[in-house]
């Protein structure tokens, strides 16, 4: 933790000492892999950045995943679903800044919520469009708990320039990929933190561009 606490510090101490050029905005989509009950599963992940300086950032993304169980976790059903949701705010220092190639180093706070489901009890709901007078029937599996840790997670983000999408705004495709590893902090009802720590890699393309430009 103390390693920890040192990288933020860091990152936040270059702050005062970069000047921005220009206000860039990037928006990410990734294949990301991650760890959910000592297992890896492949998500999706969303995210946005915005450039504080030419090479600090501050983001928010978000990453998803499901699966299916054959037991209950303790309650009584033998098909069970699993929602992953994670909600991270990266705050990231980019240690080589050139235009076809970047990388950086960050760390990432945030919350994971995972909510398990009952297959084999459903909710329906009707909603009923006066409009066109069709009514549409919602089948829901019920649920049965939901758990939340806090996430801390440093990581290594690299970005190589593929193509320029627009000359005025600066604006580029990249390659971009993220390797990490994150620690979970909590108590659960039916998950405990050890099922949630382990590396997480992602991979993916980013649109970067400046924003007063565009």
């Amino acid at each position: 933790m103390k390693h920890l606490l040192l990288l933020a510090a860091f990152l936040f101490g270059h702050i005062t000492f970069a000047q921005s050029q220009q206000n860039d905005l990037a928006f990410t989509a990734k294949a990301t892999v991650l760890p959910v009950f000592n297992n890896y599963r492949l998500g999706a992940e969303v995210g946005l950045r915005y450039y504080l300086t030419d090479v600090f950032s501050v983001g928010n993304n978000y990453i998803y995943t499901n699966d299916k169980f054959t037991h209950g976790f303790g309650y009584e059903t033998d098909n069970s679903l699993v929602h992953y949701l994670g909600i991270n705010v990266p705050l990231q220092y980019d240690v080589v800044n050139e235009d076809q190639f970047q990388i950086g180093m960050g760390i990432a706070p945030g919350l994971s919520f995972s909510t398990l489901r009952d297959k084999n009890q459903l909710k329906i709901e009707e909603y009923y469009n006066e409009d066109t007078g069709v009514t549409t029937v919602i089948k829901t599996p019920v649920r049965l708990n939901r758990d939340a840790y806090f996430l801390l997670t440093p990581h290594i983000d690299f970005a190589v320039k593929i193509a320029n999408i627009e000359t005025k705004s600066h604006t580029s495709l990249y390659v971009t990929g993220n390797a990490g590893y994150q620690f979970a902090f909590g108590a659960g009802d039916f998950t405990k933190p050890s099922d949630f720590r382990n590396y997480v890699v992602s991979l993916g393309f980013t649109i970067k561009g400046a924003l007063d430009n565009l």
